[in-house]
């Protein structure tokens, strides 16, 4: 297991470009793909709580979170959650995932 690939500044290219002739300029950036398509990837969430579904069981709210432990602001809501769909860690297994020199 290891992190996603970074994306170099030389990869993004990173840039600012005239918008027409309106004498604004407007962000531009390399769309560069951190990793291939096919990969399976695991993105951590923290549970912030449950909403009752329609038959009464329980939907989870989320929010996605990095590998420090901080809401990245996509808080997911009324999502199932089943054993065979995720894995559970401790939020220092978390922190030591990410703990290694590139």
């Amino acid at each position: 297991m290891r992190l996603i690939r970074k994306i170099t500044d030389e990869e993004e290219n990173f840039r600012t470009e005239p918008m027409g002739r309106t004498g604004y300029q407007v962000i531009r950036r390399n769309p560069v793909k951190p990793e291939p398509e096919g990969t399976i990837i695991l993105l951590p969430f923290r549970i912030t709580g449950y909403n009752p579904d329609c038959d009464g069981s329980l939907m989870v709210c989320l929010d996605r979170i990095d590998i420090n432990g901080e809401a990245t602001g996509w808080s997911p809501t009324n999502l199932g959650l089943y054993s065979d769909s995720g894995f559970v860690v401790t939020a220092d297994e978390l922190k030591e995932m990410g703990d290694y020199d590139e």
